[in-house]
């Protein structure tokens, strides 16, 4: 028996019957859409996390998650990592040295759209992201294009339309790529694929399929992401922290065009 890939474990066929503006019932049929599911992330002597994700590519996920928890910052800091033989839905994780996550310990359910709910002291977590290098850059022609290159690389988009997006690309290369319901998700995939090749993330573009929030420039900056190429805006707090930690933020990179909010040094003719 043929074992399904990634992509088609992300989607499930279901019925539906389209309507028009007048209100005729059409036909039946079937459509694709994103599956949506729990994840636990099992990570002894630290804690037990849930996540509501797209259930493909789960190990880079958890790998990914742990990264930007700043509880890794390679691959070699996990001793042990495995998906539970009794459920595929749980990856269990034991760290080569116990750490504890930035931000301090949170204890929280982590769904599909959820931000840097479980953190106190947001300025003091700011604070302790760093700042990123200063080697790329890159000219707008080349720029623009990233979008639709990430777009040409969502399958599970190409299928559903539910789903977002993240790549990192270092040289013109595409190292890592995440999809999941998820934005944050799928930029946790990314980084995960990096780490598990080996490749660090840092010195990179990440080009995002969808809006800029806090959290995704956190951990972009985390990841050492030098330039951020995003299909939409940032928010208040992404401009802020792209700010201090020397990245390059554009958004709206559509089309011939984009928006670029802070460190525009990077962008050349």
């Amino acid at each position: 028996m043929k074992q399904a890939s990634e992509v088609d474990v992300a989607i499930r066929e279901v019925g539906v019957r389209l309507v028009s503006a007048a209100g005729l019932a059409g036909e039946g049929s079937r459509r694709e859409v994103a599956r949506e599911g729990a994840l636990t992330i099992e990570i002894k002597d630290v804690g037990v996390y849930t996540i509501m994700c797209t259930p493909c590519d789960t190990v880079a996920l958890a790998v990914g998650f742990a990264f930007s928890e700043g509880l890794i910052e390679r691959r070699e800091d996990i001793h042990v990592l495995m998906k539970c033989p009794d459920d595929p839905n749980v990856i269990r994780m034991q760290l080569a040295q116990k750490k504890a996550a930035i931000g301090g310990e949170r204890r929280l359910l982590i769904v599909s759209s959820c931000g840097m709910c479980g953190s106190e002291d947001l300025e003091k977590l700011i604070g302790s992201l760093p700042a990123v290098g200063d080697e790329i850059r890159i000219n707008t022609e080349k720029l623009v294009g990233l979008t639709d290159r990430l777009q040409q690389e969502q399958k599970i988009f190409q299928r559903t339309g539910g789903t977002h997006a993240a790549a990192l690309v270092r040289d013109g290369a595409l190292i890592g790529l995440g999809e999941d319901l998820g934005r944050h998700n799928a930029f946790d995939k990314a980084v995960g694929k990096c780490l598990l090749k080996g490749v660090k993330p840092n010195g990179t573009i990440g080009v995002m399929s969808g809006r800029v929030s806090f959290e995704l420039a956190a951990k972009a900056a985390r990841a050492g992401v030098e330039l951020i190429a995003a299909v939409s805006a940032p928010s208040s707090l992404a401009i802020e922290v792209a700010e201090r930690c020397n990245i390059t933020l554009c958004g709206f990179v559509r089309g011939k065009e984009a928006t670029v909010y802070t460190h525009p040094k990077r962008i050349v003719p």
